[in-house]
């Protein structure tokens, strides 16, 4: 048989399966789509939870007077020693970082 032929041949058998196939396949993706589309509207409707800012405050360690923050706790600046670091982390911390940002193109 021809390779020519041959193609023409396989290519007309694989277009009739594709035709008998598709439309069942179509059908089983649209009532896969709208029972997703049910599920997620209906988990829609119900009510997200309200953000409870005084909470949030009081996990966050702030006072709120009505016009003011007020930090509780510790101070948030902390000063360090920058000698007392070992080595080679003053070494990461230093290094010139340039060639790598130009190479992740943020440079």
């Amino acid at each position: 048989m021809d390779k020519t032929l041959f193609k023409a041949y396989v290519r007309t058998i694989v277009e009739e399966e594709v035709k008998k196939i598709l439309p069942n396949l179509l059908a089983e993706a649209v009532s896969e789509i709208k029972q997703l589309s049910e599920s997620t509207s209906s988990s829609q409707t119900q009510q997200k939870p309200q953000l409870d800012r005084s909470r949030l405050a009081e996990l966050m360690g702030i006072d709120y007077d009505g016009e003011t923050l007020h930090a509780r706790g510790p101070s948030s600046t902390t000063f360090v020693n920058p000698n007392a670091a070992p080595p080679e982390i003053t070494e990461k911390i230093n290094r010139d970082y340039s060639q790598l940002m130009k190479k992740m193109g943020l440079s």
